[in-house]
């Protein structure tokens, strides 16, 4: 059996990172024993929105900059396309740009291609035939590179159906007889945002999409308007520790690449089997020695009060404390306190 992907997914909405951290990530990623990192923020519109337009030369050498140094941290690299428009079917000129950007994206040397249906309105009977058949055009087109297809669906949580339309009856036998044997799908547990997985959840969902199941696990991201109010500082947990009969495990970040990382220590705990002291390390060395053990004294607040409520009932206190960090993870968080991360619904079209 194939290695499970185990790491990041950088699949959120919103500010993204900028590129000198997504770039350090490499080595955080490698030393938290990580072993993938997806591109795919929502905001990228090359991937998205307008995901018909070949990336510009600059996209290009951005995108086989990140190839190269993940691949040379020993952290497999992909990204995540969503082609926006398929739910109500291709036109021959939109076959045609997904040749074109499929060409580009192998010259990139992907580890995977993420396919994503995420978050598109269900607008015909037929998208499920349609998704499939961009399935099989990927897979003949691009046959050594293994997919992770995110179908529309991704949940059995009631608010996808309410957001973007009831399911189809035959969506998911279609979908899935249309995945090549190299490719996963992708799960996000009982919610979109699950607070706990257990065997039962994952085995329920293997009865639905097959064995081949990647947990996308949005934690600890915080890119809606609700959770953009809080930072969850708090390392994952309440997940079932069974991966060895799934395809991986890829966590959502925040919006603050520094700042995710303590979230994500958890998945490294969880699966990669580091050690406190070495978790500890990675934690010194993306955030400081100080300062993450200052995060943790607040981490119960951040998580459980709205950042108006943290403004107006600690603002002074917590401003006061971070004038004595000066490393590089207090901008994001005096950023986050400021609103400089503030959830903008445009973002989402």
């Amino acid at each position: 059996m194939p290695e499970p992907w185990i790491g990041v997914i950088e699949g959120f909405y919103g500010r993204e990172w900028r590129r000198t951290d997504r770039l350090l990530a490499a080595q955080w990623f490698a030393d938290l024993g990580f072993n993938t990192y997806i591109y795919a923020p929502k905001s990228d519109r090359y991937l998205r929105q307008e995901w018909r337009n070949p990336f510009s030369q600059d996209h290009l050498v951005f995108l086989r900059e990140q190839s190269a140094r993940y691949q040379a941290a020993d952290v497999r690299w992909g990204l995540g396309l969503s082609p926006s428009g398929i739910n109500a079917g291709f036109s021959p000129a939109d076959w045609r740009a997904l040749e074109t950007k499929l060409e580009q994206i192998a010259s990139c040397n992907p580890s995977c291609l993420a396919v994503l249906f995420d978050d598109m309105q269900v607008l015909s009977r037929y998208t499920a035939s349609y998704q499939a058949e961009l399935i099989e055009r990927v897979s003949v087109q691009c046959p050594a590179i293994p997919l992770l297809v995110c179908p529309s669906y991704y949940s059995q949580d009631p608010v996808l159906e309410r957001l973007f339309g009831a399911r189809p009856d035959d969506y998911i036998q279609t979908v899935r007889a249309a995945l090549p044997s190299n490719s996963s799908v992708f799960w996000t547990g009982p919610l979109v945002c699950s607070e706990q997985l257990t065997q039962n959840d994952i085995d329920c969902a293997q009865s639905l999409w097959g064995e081949a199941l990647v947990i996308w696990d949005n934690y600890p991201v915080n890119d809606g308007r609700e959770r953009s109010q809080h930072l969850y500082l708090k390392p994952l947990a309440h997940r079932s520790e069974g991966v060895s009969n799934l395809s991986g495990h890829l966590c959502n970040p925040m919006n603050q690449p520094r700042l995710s990382v303590l979230g994500l220590s958890g998945l490294s705990s969880l699966h990669a089997r580091r050690d406190p002291h070495q978790v500890k390390a990675v934690l010194d060395v993306v955030l400081g020695p100080d300062f993450s053990t200052w995060l943790y004294d607040w981490a119960d607040v951040c998580e459980s009060k709205t950042l108006d409520e943290i403004n107006r009932n600690y603002g002074t206190q917590i401003r006061h404390q971070l004038a004595q960090f000066n490393d590089p993870a207090v901008t994001e968080f005096r950023d986050w306190l400021d609103g400089q991360y503030a959830f903008d619904p445009a973002c989402l079209t």
